[in-house]
């Protein structure tokens, strides 16, 4: 008897092609709309967040005790090269690490002078923790070179100089004393970051621990992971090994901004499904309720002849949830083939500047995550469940003896 509802159910679907069509087409495409809306919107913050991982925080970062509440370059790590071959080796999951000097800056050309974040760096291995190797487009990376820098282009741009043109850096060293050397432009880069290109500078590190009176030791260590969702236990392994006067801070410890980014997108995408929902329950109640009309005679006999009000509640809120997730299924693929074809990403160069102030590229690709499959597939049951509530009840509410005279 339960297969009979089943089938019922699924008979009264199409017995209205033309109603049921609307229905459907306004449930595939609101929900493809959706899903393709998400997916775009969290490429966005997910370029965001590996723009920033790319760029500056890596995964983890490694400081001396205080770095976190009050940065500076007098928080370092002694001896921080060798302390780091010695206790990140071999552990699963890691897949590079870097170090890095790090401070404020002047830096001064002919025309111009601006303040910039200095960051010293092993090239080789920077090469393996960030993308500024693969970001050059004027000059070359530090390889080799010795005196020069690695401007960001907006950053050249600021101060009126071009590859080979001569700067001179200033700094407080570890001691509080005011010191300078002079540079030649070395490279120009440009990232997805605005911040990075207008206002950081790079240098060896070995010339960075010399500016700086550092002599052996480093500011941070930036590290990688093989997958980013390995950081925590990464992250643990690693505190494990370490002595106590030093920090491990994941990047979402690091820029709680871009955790807050996530979340808030999370709940922006709650009020979207809401509002596509709310609107699919009354197209569905609407074709229910029209469905339960025109079969009033139908319903009077069945009832007449012994189908109790639970049978036949049950009976249409099954074609209820047929009918939304025959919609849910062409909907999501509609949408999961619009993001495919998406996959080489979206052009918006036009709007360059903008999104690189937020650590957005040019080029977004649009990003499915498995819970903009599931939750909207969930909610739309739970949308058509209620939806065939009214309808039901008004079905119930039919007395068989008005019914089975109903023209």
């Amino acid at each position: 008897m339960g297969t009979g509802i089943w089938r019922m159910a699924w008979r009264n679907i199409g017995r209205s092609p033309r109603r049921t069509g609307i229905v459907l087409t306004a449930v595939a495409v609101g929900l493809a709309g959706v899903l393709l809306a998400m997916a775009v919107n969290y490429g966005m913050v997910y370029q965001m967040i590996e723009t920033a991982i790319a760029t500056e925080l890596g995964h983890l970062q490694i400081h001396g005790a205080g770095f976190d509440q009050e940065p500076g370059i007098e928080i370092c790590i002694e001896d921080g090269e060798r302390l780091a071959t010695r206790a990140l080796s071999g552990i699963p999951g890691l897949e590079a690490w870097a170090p890095r000097v790090r401070s404020q800056g002047l830096l001064y050309s002919p025309r111009a002078n601006v303040g910039v974040q200095v960051v010293g760096i092993d090239p080789a291995r920077e090469a393996r923790v960030s993308v500024l190797a693969d970001s050059i487009v004027s000059g070359s990376y530090l390889d080799g070179q010795r005196r020069k820098l690695l401007l960001g282009e907006k950053l050249a741009s600021r101060l009126h100089v071009e590859v080979g043109d001569k700067l001179v850096l200033s700094v407080q060293d570890v001691h509080g004393e005011m010191t300078g050397e002079a540079f030649r432009v070395g490279g120009l880069f440009r990232t997805a970051s605005g911040d990075l290109d207008r206002g950081s500078v790079f240098l060896r590190i070995d010339e960075g621990e010399q500016l700086f009176g550092l002599g052996d030791a480093i500011s941070e260590l930036v590290v990688i992971a093989d997958q980013r969702s390995h950081v925590d236990d990464l992250k643990r392994e690693i505190e494990a090994r370490l002595s106590g006067d030093l920090e491990v801070r994941t990047w979402k410890e690091l820029r709680p901004l871009l955790v807050y980014f996530v979340d808030l997108f999370d709940q922006m995408g709650w009020y979207v499904y809401g509002a596509v929902f709310v609107a699919m329950a009354f197209g569905i109640a609407n074709v229910l309720l029209m469905s339960v009309y025109e079969r009033i005679r139908e319903i009077g006999i069945l009832m007449a002849i012994g189908m109790g009000p639970r049978r036949l509640v049950v009976g249409i809120v099954i074609e209820s949830l047929l009918l939304t997730l025959l919609g849910v299924v062409i909907g999501l693929a509609v949408g999961t083939l619009s993001v495919w074809l998406l996959r080489d990403g979206i052009d918006l160069s036009r709007w360059a500047e903008g999104l690189t102030a937020y650590g957005i590229g040019t080029k977004i690709v649009p990003v499915i995550r498995s819970k903009d499959l599931i939750i909207p597939t969930l909610v739309a049951v739970a949308t058509a469940v209620f939806a065939s509530l009214w309808p039901a009840l008004r079905a119930v509410r039919i007395r068989p003896a008005d019914a089975v005279r109903h023209i």
